[in-house]
């Protein structure tokens, strides 16, 4: 069982592990070149820390394999099993699709037009506004373990 905050998904490690296994036959996964230049993943999810953020970074990771999974022979049972899994899991994960495409978009901005700075300008209080609130609740946060810590 994969507990993540309050979803928790059922996953069959054992039977997922084995199907896992099968894939990376069907990839040839122990060929050397697989090593080069380090993991491509999981070495990424290190910095993402807070609970909300993990669920973004995962539901883009989890997109990735459902999209290498789609080029992928589907008649055999493992490869159906794992894209079933993680059809699951990226489900469950909706609320960090939703935050990626909100990234994404945010990037495609043209920042050069001279009304989306005009819209900018116009929300830049309110932005800063909810910048000071952020920071100011893990200021709380930290006051408030600083007096339970009797460090």
């Amino acid at each position: 069982m994969i507990s993540f905050g309050h979803v928790e998904n059922r996953l069959n490690l054992l039977q997922l592990q084995n199907d896992i296994d099968k894939l990376k036959a069907d990839f040839n996964s122990s060929h050397s070149d697989v090593a080069d230049g380090g993991p491509i993943f999981t070495e990424r999810l290190s910095s993402w820390t807070e609970r909300n953020e993990k669920r973004i970074i995962l539901s883009q990771i989890i997109s990735m394999y459902l999209k290498m999974l789609e080029n992928t022979d589907r008649s055999k049972a493992h490869v159906r099993n794992i894209a079933e899994e993680l059809h699951t899991l990226k489900e469950s994960l909706s609320d960090g699709s939703k935050k990626m495409e909100d990234l994404k978009d945010l990037t495609k901005l043209q920042m050069s037009d001279l009304k989306i700075q005009r819209k900018a300008v116009n929300e830049l209080f309110s932005v800063l506004q909810k910048l000071g609130d952020t920071s100011g609740s893990h200021k709380r946060k930290r006051r408030q373990f600083q007096r339970l810590c009797k460090c």
